[in-house]
């Protein structure tokens, strides 16, 4: 329990350190995904790691244009 704990707010700390304009860039709300780990716990702090963080703290990795990304090209 207390790993789980020290995990979940290792995850909103996280949260909260991603600027509020990338937040607001991507039409994401902060508050959603704080209250999905408080419920949910790790699991939450995964998904949040491998998708989300991903899209607000490297943007230009996710656009797309001409169906490729520039990453790819």
């Amino acid at each position: 329990m207390v790993v789980a704990a020290v995990v979940v707010l290792y995850g909103i700390a996280s949260v909260l350190a991603v600027p509020r304009s990338a937040w607001t860039e991507r039409s994401r709300r902060r508050s959603n995904w704080i209250w999905m780990m408080l419920l949910f716990g790790p699991l939450a702090v995964l998904l949040f790691f491998g998708t989300v963080r991903q899209h607000l703290m490297h943007p230009k990795r996710y656009e797309v244009i001409d169906g490729v990304a520039e990453a790819d090209r």
